[in-house]
């Protein structure tokens, strides 16, 4: 892996922004909440390798800077305006760069398996984090991905085990999923 600059929106202490730091890229971290900042910080100095990642309290519009990969994990579900979200992330993505985001898509599976089993039978994530009809299909995203001038890449399922603590690329979209996309140079 090249060592890219990549922009992280929405900061995940396991495996988000710090894991492809892991991976060899610069990495900017952007959250709007300073106690995730904090976590994820306290996270990353637990690793012994060496790190280029940055962790800033901020918005997606409020960083200037332009990067080569800009990385939108599981937080599409949760903004105001999706479509403003994504073209928001857009104007960060050099020309010739790339876009990714993941999230979870709005079925019965997904409201069983990512609402009632995840939050409120295992307690993966607190109860409350996700309402059903903010989950987003994936056309409602590829949509405003490709209004920006993208040319989606793939949308592949993504599957979690809760055994490995790992995720794995799939083809089930009905549960969580990602798109890739290309900025035209």
């Amino acid at each position: 892996v090249s060592t890219q600059s990549t922009g992280s929106s929405g900061i995940n202490a396991e495996y988000g922004a710090e894991e492809l730091a892991k991976r060899g890229f610069s990495v900017t971290g952007v959250d709007p909440s300073q106690d995730m900042i904090n976590i994820a910080t306290q996270h990353a100095a637990k690793y012994q390798g060496p790190l280029s990642l940055e962790y800033r309290c901020a918005t997606v519009d409020e960083i200037p800077e332009q990067y080569d990969i800009v990385v939108s994990s599981e937080v599409v579900e949760h903004v105001p305006c999706l479509e403003t979200f994504v073209a928001q992330c857009a104007q960060r993505v050099k020309p010739g760069g790339g876009i990714m985001f993941t999230t979870i898509n709005r079925t019965m599976k997904s409201w069983l398996f990512a609402i009632m089993l995840a939050e409120h039978v295992a307690g993966i994530v607190p109860p409350g984090t996700h309402e059903y009809s903010k989950l987003v299909p994936p056309p409602a995203l590829t949509g405003p991905i490709a209004d920006c001038g993208f040319e989606i890449v793939e949308v592949t399922g993504l599957s979690f085990n809760t055994i490995t603590w790992q995720w794995a690329k799939s083809s089930d979209l009905s549960i969580n999923y990602a798109v890739t996309a290309i900025r035209a140079s």
